[in-house]
């Protein structure tokens, strides 16, 4: 089950921007907050809960602080341990990355990534470092990288809030946008498709939504199947349910409500 944990952590962040120019944030109304999520996987008959995550926001001046944790199920611990924690740090004004790191606990292996960002012009640079261990007592490995991209450019986390910028009222269904990602260890190219308007079942009542989805793609070649996701039609556009295909079923998440940040 740790592609289900995971895959709570990198789909809601890495659903993407609707803009083909400047870096600039849009209508959404972005406030102080912690977003809870459960994770189910399915395939046929079975759906199962496996794993939460919890993303959070808050306010620091001229930059925004934003993580997302994620774990398993308790009866999924014995089977494969996922305690995975992701931190970017944005620009309050325009959404763009300044600092992003993963950190990822699975069963015995560690590993933590880097990336630090700057700008020149339309011009994006990523300063990544990455250091893993397979084993506990095993030496740690290191390696590091420089990523370049043109465009508006994010990371796996800042993403989730930069999508929900846009004003999705003034586009068309079928639009495409591309955005670049960086990770520590690679630059991703994401084609995002605007479906138009919807309703997903949100905690026992029907909700509307902007949906979307998008794919990635690496060197030309397609490195995930679609993914699609459902936002909520108001001013803050939280992502309500994100749907992604493994190599064998389906990973959904559901968003089940706030935590209270005062």
């Amino acid at each position: 089950m740790r592609r289900s944990a995971l895959i709570l952590a990198a789909l809601c962040a890495l659903v993407a921007s609707f803009t083909s120019s400047a870096q600039t944030p849009g209508l959404v109304s972005l406030v102080d907050e912690s977003l809870n999520y459960d994770i189910y996987y399915k395939w046929g008959f079975i759906n199962k809960l496996a794993g939460h995550a919890t993303m959070s926001l808050v306010n620091d001046g001229d930059l925004y602080e934003a993580s997302v944790t994620a774990r398993n199920a308790e009866w999924a611990n014995s089977i494969f341990l996922v305690r995975d924690t992701l931190y970017s740090t944005m620009q309050r004004a325009t959404l763009a990355p300044v600092l992003y790191t993963f950190l990822s606990h699975e069963n015995n292996r560690y590993k933590k990534e880097v990336v630090k960002f700057s700008e020149v012009g339309d011009v994006f640079y990523g300063d990544c470092y990455r250091e893993s261990r397979k084993k506990p007592g095993q030496p740690l490995t290191t390696s590091t990288l420089q990523l370049e991209a043109e465009g508006p450019t994010v990371d796996m986390l800042s993403s989730f809030y930069y999508i929900r910028s846009i004003d999705f009222g003034s586009m068309t269904p079928g639009q495409q946008v591309i955005l670049n990602i960086f990770s520590a260890t690679k630059k991703e190219r994401l084609a995002i498709t605007y479906l138009g308007t919807g309703s997903v079942n949100v905690n026992g009542t029907n909700t509307d939504t902007y949906n979307i989805s998008f794919t990635f793609t690496r060197n030309g070649v397609e490195s995930s199947a679609p993914i699609n996701a459902w936002l909520s039609l108001d001013d803050r556009r939280i992502p309500l349910k994100i749907e992604g295909s493994l190599p064998v079923g389906k990973v959904r998440a559901f968003f089940t409500g706030e935590n209270q940040t005062w």
